[in-house]
């Protein structure tokens, strides 16, 4: 599938901020999210309590973000979309992630619900849509699927979002550090043929509390893409991410779009809106001062 982008100036401009950049909050997380409660309630989160932790930080954080990514099975409704900041650009989501609870997503399919017309009825910037790198093969199934997501995009009249996570064989792990960031970066390679306008990346040259090789391998991921990207927080520790934006940010990234660095260890605090106006709200706008002064 072929896909055909209608021509507009800068797609990205309603999730940019002020200085160009992106400073962008995922609030998409839905298995992943439920697994978080396990931890501080003893059991998973309900259906509830997730459309409720999406609500509140979305009313909390976006006003710290450009950008704010949600889904639409738990955090697209009426309120959800009321609470968004006026200055902050809703990305929809839409991939439906094929998921068991307390394990990583294991593949992804188009959400054919998420159509133009349901776009413009929730005023969204842009679509986001998730897709598994395993390997060097499968190539025409990630290009069907992202060609479709493409064309929605052209049709709704708003940007495109493809991230492309990498993860080992099915069963099988990474042998070293190299392993992954070589996949990172031939991900990378096989995305900078589709038109998208941005790239959403693992952070490349990330090994546990060693950010060393982070900005030289984003300079080489930048060279590769061949676009604007950015940088999620999956897989790093939490407390090495400000630092990596930085490192990317000077390799290249144009800022991030991030979940779990920002919130993930207060899901299921009793005092909800506490913790987010004074834990999460913080780390997003140092995040954001971070990316604005490169």
């Amino acid at each position: 599938m072929e896909p055909q982008l209608k021509n507009r100036a800068d797609p990205l401009a309603p999730l940019r901020t002020t200085r160009g950049k992106f400073s962008m909050l995922a609030l998409d997380q839905r298995e992943s999210l439920r697994d978080m409660f396990e931890v501080p309630l003893g059991r998973l989160g309900t259906d509830d309590e997730l459309r409720e932790f999406k609500l509140t930080a979305t009313k909390l954080l976006s006003r710290a973000a450009s950008g704010v990514l949600l889904d639409k099975d738990y955090a697209l409704d009426a309120a959800s979309i009321d609470a968004i900041s006026p200055h902050c650009g809703l990305i929809v989501a839409a991939d439906i992630l094929e998921q068991i609870s307390g394990e990583p997503v294991s593949n992804t399919q188009v959400d054919e619900t998420v159509t133009a017309e349901y776009l413009h009825g929730v005023k969204a910037s842009a679509v986001k849509f998730l897709v598994m790198w395993r390997n060097k093969e499968r190539k025409g199934e990630r290009a069907d699927l992202i060609g479709r997501v493409i064309e929605l995009a052209a049709e709704a009249g708003v940007a495109s979002l493809i991230e492309a996570l990498v993860a080992p064989e099915h069963g099988a792990h990474w042998t070293n550090f190299d392993e992954k960031n070589d996949a990172i970066l031939e991900a990378a390679a096989e995305m900078s043929r589709y038109p998208f306008d941005l790239y959403k990346a693992q952070v490349p040259g990330y090994e546990t509390g060693n950010l060393d090789g982070v900005e030289a391998a984003s300079r080489q991921l930048s060279s590769i893409i061949g676009s604007e990207w950015v940088v999620l927080s999956n897989g790093i520790d939490q407390s090495d991410f400000a630092e990596a934006v930085e490192a990317a940010c000077v390799g290249g990234a144009s800022g991030f779009l991030a979940g779990r660095a920002i919130w993930s260890d207060i899901v299921g605090s009793d005092n909800l809106d506490e913790v987010l106006r004074d834990v999460a709200r913080p780390r997003l706008e140092h995040l954001a001062k971070l990316v604005g002064a490169l």
